[in-house]
């Protein structure tokens, strides 16, 4: 709750009254009003001039800082898009020694599947010598043993 207000002392309330009642009402205007008429219409004219200046000087910051920051927008555009391009570059030079890479690797394949059939093709003749072998050299000891 808000504290209570302190009462004026009674020296306090009569010391403003006097003053208001004596206002004399009945004011003759004196020679000086068209000079001070002037001296307004001056400071008016002054202040005017004064508050054109100040809006030419602001929009001429304004402007500047505009420029300010498009110029700077424009130069992180380009070192951002240059940045991206360079990206871009170092991810297709990638790609393509990888594409490199697997050729390779297939090529290799290709010529390892190629001495697998050649080395398996070998076996099975060495296979079928040796069985040959085995079926002569049997032949031979039944026909040596029938002979005896």
């Amino acid at each position: 709750m808000a504290p209570r207000r302190k009462e004026p002392s009674p020296t306090e309330a009569d010391s403003g009254s006097e003053v208001d009642l004596n206002l004399n009402f009945q004011y003759t205007p004196s020679a000086s009003i068209p000079q001070a008429m002037e001296s307004i219409d001056k400071w008016k004219s002054k202040r005017s001039e004064i508050q054109k200046s100040i809006e030419q000087d602001f929009i001429e910051r304004l402007s500047s800082l505009r420029d300010q920051m498009k110029e700077r927008f424009e130069d992180e555009s380009q070192k951002l898009s240059d940045h991206n391009k360079e990206q871009l570059r170092k991810l297709v030079a990638a790609l393509k020694k990888r594409l490199e890479c697997e050729e390779k690797i297939s090529e290799r394949i290709d010529s390892l599947r190629d001495d697998c059939a050649h080395v398996g093709m070998l076996v099975d003749a060495v296979y079928a010598g040796r069985k040959e072998a085995a079926a002569q050299s049997a032949r031979a000891s039944k026909s040596n043993q029938l002979k005896k």
